[in-house]
Formats: structure tokens, C-alpha cells, sequence
């Protein structure tokens, strides 16, 4: 194995508490009876000299949602708080605020919203969220808010315009859907986060990591590491037991990427632990799972950048912003727009763009979460299979684990738990924003019976407008859905996963005399390679070989008994109901039931 790892990450994992019940004694010491030991493998990364409002000194204490904060907030003490807060929030009043500030200062007022709002919230809340304050994000909300205004104020004082009614109100849907994205980021913060937003003028990196989402979309090194902390905490899973041993050491290229990915604040936040050793198995290889998890997530952004995905965003962007002018392409040939009206035209283009963009690059985050949630599930299926299998995702990257190792089959299923709920605040977030969706698709089908029935008229202009952002807000919403939907059928194939490795174990248990003491060798490969591994790591003895396999077994059932857990209780859902294939089969039927029943009404009521 590797031997470079530096002294602070030795000291750590030597420090690192193993669990000595008298169920888990027996475990471990079955364990260092049949395993070679071997050497932790962690990260090399030295100690970092970090700003006092990062994540660094934090200690992770219970969180105790009675403790009372002071009433002017440090950031040393919203780090302790954030740290310790695993468990995702979602706050009504601070999304309905919010949302009130951002549509007061889009729609309405722009900058002008510091006379209203410079007594309460105050000039600090004002600054945080960009609505007065020297940057970027304050220009590109004041752009937004110019075209927004503009082309509003126009319409109605105008007695003739180039611009349409269903054009204002699909930018004003753009704009609101922004303004809920946006809202629905505070309102999943804590309360002590949003109280030093309005009490402390923040930094810049710490603004972006809460509401830009740049760091969960690129995944930085922060990111991996708070993310899978709090997926442990909310399991209440044991971080000591969060390591890895495999069948065969992963090749050269693979262990020293995993030992040099860079998860931050991994080693600060081990040292603080200060764990003590209560037991030499701590010498055993370890592969440490926040670096195999690291590893995976980093191949996924490499192989899949998010760079393409964002050209396809825009490109989008731009047809949804052009589409009103191009449609009318004709009748300003044959009616040539003033100056004045070609600057209006220009400005709802970039104001449309701009704020679709906004909005739709949150439903495109949503589907690219699914996508690497299912190539982390993939590999995670890779890690227990002993046949030779193949996933639509990627190849196998992580050597199967040592399944004759029952901590190492307890990591797995931490492992497992993970990739479920990994990101469980982001995604709280986006289907914030998919609510909002969905209100607008059902107007959208309400509409559409309407024009079926012949109980709304529209013209031809307003009718290509509207089913090009049907087609684009109910494609998303049923890939989504569909998404969630294969989310779900995952807990099946990791049930018959395990049920395929404990149906060998059972095999072999029932055949032991066979294979170990007549040294019968199995027909099947599979067995095989089991029956071997089990001779080389506790040799021939039947009674030893009925006592490993049982405790193998044992913890194959207790990962059974997980799984089902997950199942019942951390499902993907939607407003409380879990999709499924089925579901959505449902529901596709009584859709198409209600559109073709009033189809033929309509044609029924032609014939008379």
C-alpha cells in the first residue's frame, strides 16, 4: 500500500475510537482473526490556516434547537451552528419574507427599495442580498429589473406596442419563478444563518456558497466534505466505521487519486475529535470513505463537465428569449419597428433571457443531481457484485469490497445510505422550485382543456407562445418525475443484491463439510472464489468456517434490515407521496382519459 501519508493523518487515524460493545468486540475480533492488517489510506493533505469564518474550529456538539443565540452573532458561532445542524430545514416564514423583498425590488422598485426597506429589514439585509452594494450580482439584479420595469411601464402607457401582453406575463413569470428559487434557498437555511444576514455585512465566498450554488454544482472540496458528514449524522451512522477494505488493492492510479482527492476541512475536523484508540484493529487497511466518496463524485464532474451542460441551459435561454420575435418575423418585414420600439425588443429579449436562464438552470440542476446520484448507485452496486456486471453509468471503478469482512459490509451500507440522500438541502431547494412548476403546469392543462372545450379564444401568436413554454416546463417536470421514479426502483436491485451474496454464503454454510473438510471444490465460479477466500482467511476448520459465514451473514441481514428502513422511510417524494413507475402510469392514464373525454365533447358538439 501507500506509505507516504503524513504524520497529522497517522495521528488521526490512530487516534480514531473503535466500538467495544460486546456484540461489536466479537465482530472486530473475528475480524483480526482471519484479516491481514494493514494500513489506514487517508488523504495527504496538510493543515490549512483558514479564515475565521470557515468551518474550521467548529465543534460538532448535538444540536440543540433550544439553545438560545445571542442577539448580535459571530460568525465563529453560525460555524458551530451550521456544523452541527444536519438535519435539512425548511422555514415558511423566512421563504415568504424573502420572497416579498426579492419581488418588491424586481418587479416594483429595483434599487429604489432602500426608501421602503432601510429601517426594517435594515441596510445590512439590503447589501447581503445584493440590492445595494458595489458588485455584480447587484448590476445583473438591477439589468433585470430595468428590462422588467421598462417593458411593463411601456406596455400600459403606450397606446399601441410591439410587445405583447403574453409576453409581459411570461417575463413576469420568469421573474417570480427567480424570486421563488431564490427564496427558497434562504428558506433553508438556519436561524442563526439568516439572523447574522441581517445583522453582519458577509463576505463574499460565504454569499456564494450559501445561494449561488456553485459550489454543490461544481462539487468543490467544501461541498464534499459538510455533504457527507451530514448525510452521517442524519443516519446517525458511526464515521469510525466509514472505511473500506477490498478484495484486491484498487491498481496504482486509483489509490493514489483517492489518497490525493482534496476534501476540506477533513483533516481539521478529525484532529478536533480528539479520539483515543481502544483497540489495535485500527491497523488494519482502510480505505477512508469520505476520500472514496470524494473520488467518485470528482470522475463523475470530470467525465460529465458541467460546462456542456450550461451551453444547453443558454441555448435554450436564448430560443425561449428570441421566439416571441422570431414568430412575428414576418410582420416586422412588412412593418418596420422605429428605433425605439427595436430597443424595446432588444431589452425584453436580454430581460426574458436573463431571467429564464435564472430559473431553468435550477430545474436542469435537479436532473444532473439525479444523474450522478445514479452513476454514485452504480458504482456503489459495482462494490458488492462478485459476477461480472455491467451499468449504463460508467465502468466499474472501485475493486469489490471484502465482503468476508463484516465492517467493511457495514461501511458499504453506509456507503449505500449516502448516495440516497446525498445533497438533501440542495434537493429540498430545487423542489421548492418544482412546486412553483407545478402550479404552472396544471394551469397549463387547465388552459388546454379550455381551448379544446372552446371556452378560450386566443390568437395563433399567443397559442405557439404558450405551448412552447408547456412543452419546456412539463417536459422537465415529467423527466423529473420519471427520474425520482428510477430513484426509487434502485432499493430493488440492492435488495436482490444482497439476497444474491447471502444465498452464497447460505450455500456454502450448508456445504462446508464438502468444501472444507472433503476439500470438494464447487462447480459454480461464483462459489469458487468464495470457498477460497474463506480458506486462506480462516482455514479448513468446519466449526470456525459455521462461525465466520453466520457472522457474515448476520451483517448481510442487519444491511437487509437497513435497506428496508431507507425504503419505508427515505424514499424519493413529492409532496409527501413517493413516485413511482406506477404512479406515473396512473397518472398518464387519467390525464389522457379527462383530454380525450373532451375531445370528444368538442367534436360531438362540432357535429351538431
Amino acid at each position: 500500500m501507500q506509505g507516504g501519508t503524513s504524520q497529522s493523518a497517522k495521528q488521526i487515524e490512530a487516534d480514531t475510537p473503535v466500538q467495544n460493545t460486546s456484540d461489536d468486540g466479537k465482530l472486530l475480533k473475528s475480524v483480526r482473526k482471519v484479516q491481514q492488517i494493514r494500513q489506514l489510506l487517508t488523504a495527504n493533505t496538510p493543515a490549512k490556516s483558514l479564515p475565521t469564518y470557515q468551518l474550521d474550529a467548529a465543534p460538532l456538539k448535538e444540536y440543540n434547537p433550544q439553545k438560545q443565540l445571542s442577539k448580535q452573532i459571530t460568525f465563529d458561532e453560525v460555524n458551530d451552528e451550521e456544523l452541527q445542524r444536519y438535519k435539512a430545514e425548511w422555514h415558511w416564514d423566512v421563504f415568504f419574507e424573502f420572497l416579498f423583498y426579492h419581488m418588491l425590488f424586481y418587479i416594483l422598485l429595483g434599487p429604489f427599495v432602500i426608501l421602503v426597506l432601510f429601517k426594517y429589514p435594515g441596510i445590512i439585509l439590503l447589501k447581503n442580498m445584493r440590492f445595494f452594494k458595489h458588485s455584480s450580482s447587484f448590476y445583473m439584479q438591477t439589468l433585470l429589473w430595468s428590462g422588467s420595469a421598462l417593458g411593463g411601464l411601456m406596455y400600459f402607457i403606450q397606446d399601441s406596442s410591439v410587445i405583447t401582453m403574453t409576453e409581459i406575463i411570461f417575463m413576469w413569470f420568469a421573474i417570480t419563478t427567480r424570486s421563488v428559487v431564490i427564496a427558497a434557498k434562504y428558506a433553508t437555511l438556519s436561524t442563526a444563518r439568516i439572523r447574522l444576514y441581517k445583522t453582519e455585512e458577509l463576505p463574499e465566498e460565504m454569499f456564494n456558497f450559501d445561494l449561488m450554488f456553485q459550489d454543490w454544482f461544481e462539487q468543490s472540496s467544501k461541498v464534499l466534505f459538510l455533504e457527507q458528514y451530514r448525510a452521517l449524522r442524519r443516519h446517525e451512522q458511526e464515521h469510525s466505521l466509514y472505511k473500506f477494505d477490498f478484495l484486491l488493492d484498487p491498481n496504482k492510479k486509483t489509490a493514489e487519486t483517492i489518497k490525493t482527492t482534496n476534501i476540506c476541512f477533513y483533516l481539521e475536523w478529525a484532529m478536533k475529535q480528539q479520539m483515543k484508540q481502544t483497540d489495535p484493529i485500527i491497523e488494519q487497511v482502510y480505505y477512508n470513505g469520505f476520500h472514496v466518496f470524494g473520488y467518485l463524485v470528482n470522475y463523475y464532474q470530470k467525465n460529465n463537465p458541467t460546462s456542456t451542460f450550461n451551453k444547453y441551459m443558454i441555448g435554450m435561454s436564448i430560443f425561449n428569449g428570441i421566439s416571441p420575435t422570431f414568430i412575428r418575423l414576418q410582420h416586422f418585414m412588412e412593418n418596420i419597428p422605429d428605433w425605439l420600439d427595436i430597443i424595446r425588443l432588444i431589452v425584453n429579449f436580454l430581460t426574458s433571457m436573463q431571467a429564464f436562464f435564472g430559473s431553468i438552470i435550477f430545474l436542469g440542476i435537479g436532473i444532473y443531481d439525479f444523474r450522478r446520484k445514479f452513476f454514485l448507485l452504480d458504482q456503489c452496486l459495482y462494490m458488492l457484485s462478485a459476477k461480472k456486471v455491467s451499468y449504463p453509468t460508467a465502468k466499474k471503478l472501485i475493486p469489490t469490497i471484502n465482503f468476508n469482512n463484516p465492517q467493511t459490509l457495514q461501511a458499504w451500507s453506509i456507503f449505500r445510505s449516502l448516495c440516497f440522500d446525498y445533497g438533501q438541502t440542495y434537493n429540498l431547494r430545487v423542489q421548492g422550485f418544482y412546486s412553483l412548476i407545478f402550479v404552472a403546469n396544471i394551469i397549463f392543462i387547465f388552459l388546454s382543456l379550455g381551448l379544446i372545450l372552446d371556452f378560450i379564444h386566443i390568437d395563433m401568436f399567443q397559442l405557439i407562445l404558450l405551448g412552447e413554454m408547456a412543452i419546456i416546463l412539463i417536459g422537465f417536470t415529467l423527466y423529473y418525475l420519471y427520474l425520482g421514479a428510477s430513484l426509487n426502483e434502485y432499493f430493488d436491485s440492492f435488495e436482490t443484491l444482497l439476497d444474491d451474496v447471502k444465498s452464497i454464503y447460505q450455500d456454502i454454510l450448508r456445504m462446508r463439510e464438502q468444501y472444507f473438510q472433503n476439500n470438494i471444490q464447487p462447480i459454480n465460479d461464483v462459489h469458487k472464489i468464495f470457498v477460497n477466500i474463506i480458506r486462506d482467511q480462516v482455514g479448513i476448520d468446519v466449526d470456525t468456517v459455521k462461525e465466520y459465514i453466520e457472522l457474515i451473514v448476520e451483517e448481510l441481514e442487519n444491511n437487509q434490515r437497513q435497506l428496508g428502513y431507507d425504503r419505508r422511510n427515505n424514499p424519493f417524494k413529492l409532496y409527501g407521496v413517493v413516485i413511482t413507475f406506477n404512479l406515473l402510469k396512473s397518472a398518464g392514464v387519467g390525464l389522457s382519459t379527462v383530454f380525450s373525454y373532451a375531445i370528444q365533447q368538442r367534436l360531438s358538439t362540432k357535429e351538431k
